[in-house]
């Protein structure tokens, strides 16, 4: 069962085609306002894309073959919303709806299995606003996954909950959604490498990256893709086994395009020495002169960001930086380079 799409919104700037394979999990990154949640809720028909091809397993729900769309309700798809939209009814009937609305006589039973698969069987009397944020959202994930969704669509599912709470959902994901073919949005790099097989990149409401999670978070091809690898990316031009950078200096790299294409390698920013002297030798590193731009807190350390170069500092060196003090960033040498 193979979902394949690409919805334009034109009011919200968005015109994204995604991918997902059966029992595959699609992560749909971007920042805020990148048009994630436009994506599924176009796919779901809650938001009238003005132009949309949706096929499912071979069946087109939107295209230029229809003369009207396939509505929601029989689309197969499930959208969990960020809000979870939970009914004012008892637990128990809530996430017997999608099955009582689809005519099966078992729908308390099928209940009362999602609520065991969730934890929360023992919460099956109560009703919305006796429930925490994390149990809220475990019983809409129940109701979700009763209706037996060809596909189900997660916006932001740890949106609005607390550390603890989203890191046992998450856990609890991990092992519902192995066999569910679903596309989520998230902003968070951790989801993407815990519970995505596949990633598409959204920025201004484009897809700019698709592939498999392992290769587009070990080679990511724009900025936010690397942020949420971990990772800083560094652009030139091939040049003899070289990597021209945009700023003038070159690296040492393994691989490659061939002469005069574009390419990337990416780095851990931990593995990037800063000194605000020119080093004597180059050693392991080669090393590049930059002016920071900004600097920005990550935790324990801050990142100093270069027109090229990014690295991680501890705070008391970062103490010694502002904007527009000249740096020298040492890239490793001999790393894999890659087309872009």
């Amino acid at each position: 069962m193979r979902l394949e799409a690409r919805v334009t919104v034109l009011a919200r700037g968005v015109d994204a085609t995604v991918s997902v394979g059966a029992g595959r999990t699609l992560a749909v990154l971007g920042p805020n306002g990148a048009g994630k949640s436009t994506v599924l809720e176009a796919l779901a028909d809650v938001t009238r894309p003005d132009r949309a091809s949706v096929t499912l397993d071979g069946r087109e729900l939107a295209g230029p073959r229809r003369r009207a769309a396939v509505p929601a309700r029989r689309r197969g798809m499930v959208l969990l919303s960020q809000d979870d939209a939970l009914f004012p009814m008892s637990v128990l009937d809530n996430v017997a709806f999608g099955p009582r609305s689809a005519g099966r006589g078992d729908a308390i039973a099928i209940a009362r299995e999602q609520l065991a698969r969730v934890g929360c069987e023992d919460l099956a009397e109560r009703r919305p606003g006796e429930l925490s944020g994390g149990q809220a959202r475990r019983v809409a994930i129940a109701r979700a996954l009763a209706a037996d969704p060809r596909v189900l669509l997660l916006d932001e599912p740890f949106a609005g909950l607390d550390v603890e709470a989203a890191s046992s959902i998450r856990a609890l994901l991990r092992t519902l959604l192995a066999d569910v073919t679903t596309v989520l949005t998230t902003h968070d790099a951790l989801d993407a490498h815990t519970l995505a097989d596949d990633v598409a990149v959204m920025e201004s409401g484009r897809v700019v990256e698709h592939g498999t999670a392992a290769d587009v978070l070990a080679r990511p091809r724009t900025r936010f893709a690397a942020r949420m690898a971990g990772r800083v990316l560094i652009e030139g031009t091939m040049r003899g086994g070289r990597l021209a950078l945009d700023g003038g200096s070159s690296v040492p790299v393994a691989g490659g395009p061939g002469a005069g294409s574009r390419a990337a390698i990416a780095v851990h920013p931990a593995a990037i020495p800063v000194a605000l002297d020119s080093p004597a030798r180059a050693g392991e590193h080669a090393w590049v002169m930059e002016d920071v731009v900004t600097l920005e807190p990550r935790g324990d350390h801050v990142r100093a960001h270069g027109a090229v170069v990014s690295a991680d500092v501890d705070p008391a060196f970062a103490a010694t930086l502002a904007v527009g003090t000249r740096i020298w960033c040492g890239v490793p040498r001999g790393l894999p380079a890659y087309a872009l």
